[in-house]
Order: structure tokens, then sequence, then C-alpha cells
């Protein structure tokens, strides 16, 4: 039966041309292929007939990859026998395939035949200890200590400035590292021993007050002669600085150097990389916090918090070491000391800085949108009569109900579920033809979501200490190094020139006596496509000045560049970008409206012109097959394990995938490589500005107006001077009293 039907999901061919019932009546008929092969003149049916005898070979191959095959192994028994002990070996693979919960069963077996080490509360005594609370004692071979009186800081402090070096972590109430309340500090100069300095505990435990804390700690954290370690460095900097402290010195954030050697099924955090490299699970804030129902990590007991406070300072202070080694293994030291690490500080001042909204105006905009939202729901019902008047226009559910039984509008394919009929963004824009309803929805969903994600929510991420919203810009979050923005994501306001959505940036505005500075790599990916392909004409259109897109449309049509018409060029502009995106002609065809043959001809023309290009592509598949990971000019890694897929969808996206790792990740690091030499001639030049956003390709900069052609100069020069490639960088620079007025 499976010889003669075959299977598509496993490429066994079958019999072409054989459904379900002929190979049932087959099998009825015949007891095996070769007694259906030895009696074809039994077959009635002529055209089954001379299917089966066309595809013989098919029809016995397709058994042969159906059968189990059957090969001796040399395996025993015995060899197959369950040996208990051994059971924590297959720690690695666990982590590997992310079975978290053979891990954890892993973790406390070894807790329950572990030695259950005593917890010593002060610095200079071994004898008083606390036994642990409700998780099972992790890191028993170390010693965590609490410190709780002045005389015991002011100790530790000296040590430190011995060692001149240590690491460092903060304990918090929450995750906003600008609003929280400080709990504790941990610190840890040596491995085998770390400390937790508790302060903020709502609890009967003695500790000290943050005043305290501070005096003492203060000269010690703002020492730039001596190091600090620290995992996630720019969260904890943050809360210090919001508490009076302003970390500096050489900093090393082991976050971010494992980012850069892990692989893709890694995580980052501190606790996994604990158990990856040192086979040492820590405790979990769900084993601490959740499981024990407590608010947060203010109400743990000291006893517990000290075994988990400190535990995370010292395996900081171990990963360090390892991250330093593993960074220099894999040829990526200079990468990680040169570029993410002075980025990281960067990245902590734009954080602190803030950037200020104009909440009054927002609430204003917000009338306009909410009585736009209501004219459009009176268009609505005005068409489909007053039964509808209670139609929730937010539900899918009954937009469906409405569109394609009450409207008897054409399906136009399933939800993402199955459940139903789609009704989404891509849905209405066809119907938009047929009916003005998914029109009007269309709008609607527009408004109230322009509404729900920023004229609602943008207020509330204000810091009322200083009316200012501070984002969070993540390093380590794409895995082409860009940078990713959110709490909120200041990367995602809307730029469109219609409607309202370019009103949101209004809201953003520079502080009084300064303007906003717009710095906007022009093109930024295909140029870097242009020098890594070295394609003649590609360069030669950026040398020359061109338009890149009315240029690639002039050769696509075959015409003079100076008579490309506006349509000319923006398919041309698309075809750039889906070059880089790995757009293939049907997608080309969908978001163009044009035909399959007409997108296929224009990439196939796009390659001609560009030979280089294709060549490049070509080489960089071949170089992720050799080596299973793909490497952006600077040499960060990504790994693309998918390129070794035999499914066709899961290659070709890989291939997608590595080819644009490339181009967007050299062009991220151009970008944060303009940064880190912006901050230092800033400072040099004795200029007051600031960084305040980064917007992929766009720097946006608070300016003193005294200083703007200062300013103006030195970011056009600085920005365009990163790379001395044959193709040359270029910087739009604009000047403005809010965000839109820089807009492009």
């Amino acid at each position: 039966y499976f010889a003669l039907l075959g299977d598509s999901s496993d490429n066994i061919p079958g019999v072409h041309g054989i459904g379900k019932k002929g190979a049932l009546d087959l099998v009825n008929q015949f007891a095996s292929l070769e007694d259906m092969y030895a009696h074809l003149d039994k077959i009635t049916k002529a055209r089954t007939k001379q299917l089966i005898e066309e595809q013989k070979d098919n029809a016995f191959l397709s058994r042969k990859l159906f059968l189990l095959q059957y090969h001796p192994t040399g395996i025993t028994k015995e060899n197959l026998a369950f040996d208990k002990k051994n059971w924590a070996n297959a720690r690695a693979l666990f982590a590997k395939l992310g079975f978290n919960s053979l891990l954890k069963e892993i973790a406390s077996e070894g807790g329950r035949d572990g030695q259950q080490a005593s917890v010593q509360t002060s610095i200079f005594s071994d004898s008083s200890s606390i036994a642990a609370a409700q998780p099972v004692k992790k890191l028993a071979q170390y010693i965590f200590k609490a410190i709780t009186t002045e005389e015991e800081l002011i100790r530790l402090a000296e040590i430190i400035k011995e060692k001149r070096a240590c690491a460092l972590d903060t304990e918090t109430d929450g995750l906003n590292a600008l609003r929280v309340n400080m709990v504790g500090v941990s610190l840890c100069v040596e491995e085998g021993i770390a400390y937790y300095i508790p302060c903020g505990h709502k609890t009967d435990d003695v500790q000290l007050s943050w005043q305290t804390i501070c005096a003492i700690l203060k000269p010690i954290l703002e020492d730039s002669s001596i190091r600090k370690y620290m995992h996630n460095a720019k969260f904890d900097q943050l809360v210090l600085y919001a508490h009076g402290i302003k970390v500096q010195g050489p900093i090393f954030d082991t976050m971010v150097a494992a980012s850069l050697v892990i692989k893709d099924w890694q995580r980052a955090g501190l606790k996994s990389l604990s158990e990856h490299y040192f086979n040492e699970p820590m405790l979990t804030y769900e084993e601490v916090v959740k499981n024990n129902k407590y608010k947060d990590f203010s109400y743990v007991p000291l006893a517990l918090a000290i075994d988990y406070a400190a535990a995370d300072a010292h395996q900081t202070f171990k990963l360090k070491t390892r991250m330093e080694e593993e960074l220099k293994k894999e040829k990526l030291y200079s990468l990680y000391q040169e570029l993410e690490e002075p980025l990281a500080q960067i990245l902590f001042a734009m954080e602190a800085e803030g950037i200020l909204l104009d909440v009054p105006f927002l609430q204003q905009l917000d009338e306009k949108v909410v009585a736009d939202i209501k004219i459009i729901e009176q268009k609505i019902i005005a068409i489909v009569g007053e039964k509808h008047q209670h139609t929730n226009f937010n539900s899918p559910r009954q937009i469906e109900q409405l569109l394609f039984t009450d409207l008897g509008l054409p399906p136009q394919k399933k939800s993402a579920k199955g459940t139903g009929y789609s009704t989404d963004q891509e849905v209405l824009e066809a119907l938009s033809h047929l009916h003005p309803v998914p029109a009007l929805l269309l709008k609607y969903r527009e408004l109230t979501k322009l509404k729900s994600t920023y004229i609602d929510a943008l207020p509330t991420y204000v810091n009322p200490r200083d009316g200012r919203v501070h984002t969070t810009f993540n390093q380590i979050a794409v895995a082409t190094g860009r940078l990713a923005s959110s709490e909120p994501n200041l990367q995602n306001i809307p730029t469109n020139t219609s409607g309202y959505g370019i009103a949101v940036r209004q809201a953003f505005k520079a502080e009084p006596g300064h303007q906003f500075l717009s710095a906007d790599y022009s093109q930024i990916e295909l140029r870097v496509l242009a020098h890594l392909s070295g394609d003649q004409n590609l360069m030669q259109a950026f040398l020359s000045g061109h338009d890149i897109h009315a240029e690639t449309a002039a050769r696509l049509f075959g015409v003079p560049l100076d008579t490309v018409t506006s349509e000319q060029r923006q398919l041309g502009k698309r075809i750039n970008f889906s070059i880089l995106y790995g757009l293939t002609p049907y997608g080309l065809s969908k978001d163009l409206g044009i035909s399959f043959k007409d997108a296929k001809l224009y990439i196939e023309r796009y390659f001609q012109q560009y030979p280089g290009v294709q060549a490049w592509m070509d080489k960089i598949i071949v170089d992720t097959k050799h080596h299973g990971y793909v490497t952006t000019h600077w040499g960060r890694r990504r790994y693309v394990p998918a390129i070794y897929e035999r499914n066709k969808g899961l290659y070709e996206e890989a291939c997608r995938v590595a080819i644009n790792t490339v181009a967007q990740g050299t062009a991220a690091e151009i970008m944060k490589m303009g940064m880190i030499n912006l901050s230092d001639e800033f400072a040099k030049a004795g200029l007051k500005a600031k960084m305040l956003l980064q917007i992929h390709d766009e720097l946006l900069i608070s300016v003193p107006e005294e200083e703007k052609d200062a300013t103006q100069a030195l970011v056009q020069r600085v920005l365009e001077s990163v790379v001395t490639w044959n193709v040359p960088m270029k910087v739009n620079l604009r000047f403005g009293a809010n965000w839109r007025d820089v807009t492009k």
C-alpha cells in the first residue's frame, strides 16, 4: 500500500498517479509487489496498468524506504542497563536540548546526596550559621557571608582596594532599573567566598542602611583603577546610578561576552552559564521568591537571600576568567574589547539620560484619535445596519462573522489556528476592493493600535523623577548584532507621514536650549553589500553619487537614468532590499502586486546587472556550510544549523539568514563604531552633545543651541570616516525641536 502511495513529507515517491483508493484496490487484488508485477495482465484499468509499468523502480524503492532496516550493532542487553550513578552525565545533553525539568531533577538529586554547608553571617565568625530555607542547597562548596555591620563592610572595602578588582551585583524589588528600591549588594574578590550586604529587606534581620553602604562603597565603585566584573552590567550600573553611585573603571560584562561565544541553543543568563561551564546549578528567582510566594526579593529572609545573592557575584567572578578564555580561543576578544564593551557604557549613558516626552500633547492627540475612531464606527454601522451597533470591532471572531456571514464576502484564507477564517491586514486589503467596510476596519485598527500602543502606553513609561522616558537597549537580543529597544520600544515609533502616526514623534522633544540632531546613515546595508561583494557596477553607482534605487531601476528596465519614473524607482528600491532580505519571486510578486513571472524576471535581471552580488552570496552559502556559522566583517558569529537541512524551505530560509546576517551585522557594527567614536570626539572637543536614541541606522542627538555648527561638522566627519572603504559612507543630518521635525 505505502509502496504505491508514497509519502511526500519523507520524499518517498511511490507510484505517481495512484491514489488511496487505487492503492487499496491493488492491495486487495494482489499479495505483494512481486505478485502484482508477475500478473500485470490482471489489472483491468489501462491507465493504472501503464503507471505501474512505467514506475516499477519507484515502487520497489518506496517499499525499501518504508521498511525498517536492521543492522548489527554489537550492543548487548548488559550495555543497555541503566545505572543511576551515570544520570548526571546527561547534563550537557539535557542543557543543549533545553530539557529543563530533567536538569532540575539532576540538580535535586545532587542536592540530596551532597553535603549541606552552613551559611555564615559574619565576615569574622565561621561558627554562627543559619540553615537555608525551602530550596535545596546549591553551591554548598563555597562560603557565602552576610555583611551586617559597618566594621565588616570597611574591612571588605579594604580587601577590594588591595585586590584592585571585584565582581558586583545588586538585588532590587523590581526590574525598572531607574525606579526600583535597593535591597542589597553582593561582592566577590576571590573564588571560594562571596559577600552579601543587605539594606532593604522587609524582614526582622539585622542590616545596614543604604546611606552607610553608599558612603563606604562609593569611592571604590567610582575608582576607575579598580576593575569591575558584572553580569548584565548596564542594569546594575543604572540601579546604582539612581542610588547615587556612578560605577567607573574597566567593566567586564560576562553576559555580553558570553553572547559572542555561546551557540544558538544556549542562554546568556548567569544561571544557565554557571551550569553549562562549571556544572554548578544556582538557586533561581522562582525557587527563592515565587515558590515561597514572596511579593518580591525584599521579603526574602536573609538566610535564604545570602545563598541566592552572594552566588551571583561569586559565579560572575568565576565566569569572567572563563569568558576571557573563550573569547580569545574563538578570536573574538578584540570584537568584545574594542566594540561591545565600550558600547555598553555608551548605552548606559543614553538610558540614564532618557528623552523628554510631552504628555499633554499626547493627551490632545488622544482626543482627536478617539473622535476619529467613533466616526469610523458610525460609518460602519451606517453601512451594515443598527443590529451591529454592539459588534466589537477588535474581536477577530466577530469581524469574521460580520465579513463572511453577514456581508457574504469571500473568505481569503484560514486563521492561524485553523479554526476559522483570517481577518488579518492582508485579507482586509484584498477585500477592500470588493466592499467599503474592510477599508474602514483597516483604518479602525490602525487608529486603535496607535492609541493603545503609543498614545496610551508611552506616558506610563515617564519617570516621575525627571519627566523622561528611559528605554532599555539590548546588545544581545538580535542575532545579527543589531541593538533592540524595549520598555518602551522607541525603535518602532511610527514614521508614516500620513495620518496621526508621525504625530506621535512630535511628543518627543528636545530639552530647553537644545535641539535634536538626526544623523542617518544613507543606504548603509547596500553600501556594505557593494563593498563586501566588490561588484563593480554597484560600487560605481555609489562612487558616482547616483540614486542607487534609480540606478537599479534604470538597469532593470534598460532606460537612461534621468528618465526613470517614480514607479520604476520604487520597484528598484524594493528589489534592492529584497536581495538583502532574501525575498523570493513569490514574495516580491505579492509585495508589488505583480505577476510571479515578472517578479522572477526582475530578480534575474538584477543579478545579471550586478553579477558580483550573486557570486558573493554563493560564497557566503559555501562558507556557512563549511563552518556551520556565518561571520560579519569584524568576526561576529551566527550559527546557522539549518544550512544542512534537506527540507528545501528550511534550507532556503537558512541561506537568507546567512546572507542577511553578514550585511545587516556588518552595518550594525559600523553604527556601533560610529557611536563609540562620537562619544570620544564629543569629550575631546568639550561639546555637551549627548546621544539619546539609536534607531538602527539613525542616531538622535541632543545638541545645545550654541554648539549646533560645531556638533554638525563633527558628527558628519566622524560617522562618515568610521571605515575607509572604496564605497563611501554617507550621513544625512537634520536639526529640529522635536523628533517629528528631524524625521525624513
